[in-house]
């Protein structure tokens, strides 16, 4: 596909989304660290409490589908709109939970189009993928928020962003903290994500 269509593409869904504050998650499609699982799901619950929140996902497995599936879950406990997306290439076989949503035909196809579709991006471990969606991101203008002490390409993200807001800083250290509990992780990468909504 062509610029022009990944355009296109990532227009048209994202005019058929909820008009609510777009986040997508990306990173590895398995944990490489002892805790990720643990903080993906703890990101998952806290994220669920933005009432409006639209979460969007690469639609593969480990860290997308851990955030997605806990997000999806405790919006239903919360008796919120499920509001939870999976954006796979076309022929793909759909998710058991969310909706799951054509973009593009190919993988690399889907990483351009992921990487048009939302305003803020969460980063967790991650490979060369997550660096070509980051990428895309970035181009548009789209904030970064990765959580280093996963490590992965989230960890070299980390290095060369800095935190978006000077009002975030402690906020921001902790995603670069191996001594921080998941449960302080999870409420930090939901207090950056409140304060970067308020702000676009």
């Amino acid at each position: 596909m062509t610029r022009e269509q990944h355009d296109n593409e990532a227009e048209t869904i994202g005019k058929a989304l909820p008009s609510g504050p777009k986040v997508a998650v990306i990173g590895s499609g398995r944990f490489l660290g002892h805790d990720t699982n643990e903080i993906c799901i703890g990101i998952g619950v806290q994220l669920a409490t933005i009432e409006d929140l639209v979460l969007i996902t690469g639609g593969i497995s480990g860290v997308g589908e851990a955030v997605g599936r806990s997000f999806f879950a405790a919006r239903n406990r919360y008796h919120l709109a499920p509001n939870t997306y999976e954006i796979l290439p076309r022929g793909s076989a759909e998710w058991d939970y969310g909706v799951t949503v054509v973009g593009g035909d190919t993988m690399e196809d889907r990483r351009e189009v992921l990487g048009r579709l939302a305003t803020l991006y969460i980063s967790i471990e991650g490979g060369p993928g997550t660096a070509h969606e980051v990428q895309v991101a970035q181009t548009r203008g789209a904030t970064i928020i990765p959580v280093a002490r996963t490590g992965g390409f989230s960890k070299e993200v980390y290095m060369k962003v800095g935190c978006p807001s000077p009002r975030l800083v402690l906020q921001w250290r902790i995603l670069d903290d191996c001594e921080a509990s998941v449960e302080s992780v999870s409420l930090a990468v939901l207090q950056m994500i409140e304060a970067l909504i308020l702000k676009t």
